[in-house]
């Protein structure tokens, strides 16, 4: 039975304060699309953990567990504040994930970052550090897909070694279309993955809805 582990990294610093409502429904509209792929693929196995960051700590939300039940984000949950200690939150996650799948085979991974700013707080992790990290994992069958608003996404995540970047307009249609996007995406995904094509997903997980509506 092909395994998915999704790791989802979630901006929870100051500036995301505006746009709170839009983005628990859009982290809730996402678990739904995750549930929802086990009903068009019933042979698939969906993992998930759920990261928030801000400067007051980079906090494991849900812990990895199979996703077979409803879980959300709410307005109690999801507080933002202060700084965006962006590097921190990846590299954590992703060591906490990477340790916990060690003796999985040949691990699937989908890395989701939604953010709205650029670091500005990490004391543990570096460009670099991260860089290299996100390289290595790479290597290892983990896809990173990195949504940015207020920023050129494109650069960051090269700069981060991801391939998988798309920008967000920083208001509530323009989260939502992002997240619409990113869920046509993530299905497909997951399509391959139960084909065993997952190989032909990098670096297009965004790229091939254009070719889509050519």
């Amino acid at each position: 039975m092909p395994k998915i582990f999704n790791l989802i990294i979630l901006d929870e610093s100051g500036s995301m304060a505006s746009m709170k409502l839009g983005t628990i429904s859009a982290f809730n509209e996402l678990i739904q699309s995750i549930r929802a792929s086990l009903k068009k693929n019933t042979e698939l196995e969906q993992w998930l953990l759920f990261y928030t960051f801000n400067s007051s700590g980079i906090k494991e939300r849900i812990p990895l567990q199979v996703v077979d039940h409803p879980l959300e984000l709410d307005e109690d949950s999801y507080q933002p504040d202060n700084m965006t200690p962006l590097f921190d939150a990846i590299g954590h996650a992703c060591n906490k994930l990477r340790y916990a799948i060690e003796k999985e085979s040949e691990p699937k991974v989908l890395v989701t970052i939604l953010t709205d700013g650029a670091e500005n707080d990490s004391r543990e992790f570096t460009l670099a550090t991260i860089a290299n990290m996100t390289a290595q994992l790479e290597k290892q069958g983990w896809t990173f897909t990195y949504m940015g608003a207020n920023q050129d996404s494109f650069s960051v995540a090269k700069s981060l070694n991801i391939k998988n970047a798309s920008n967000w307009s920083f208001n509530e249609e323009g989260l939502k279309n992002m997240m619409l996007k990113e869920n046509h995406a993530r299905m497909r995904y997951y399509d391959r993955a139960v084909q065993k094509q997952e190989n032909k997903v990098e670096p297009n997980y965004f790229d091939d809805d254009k070719k889509e509506t050519d």
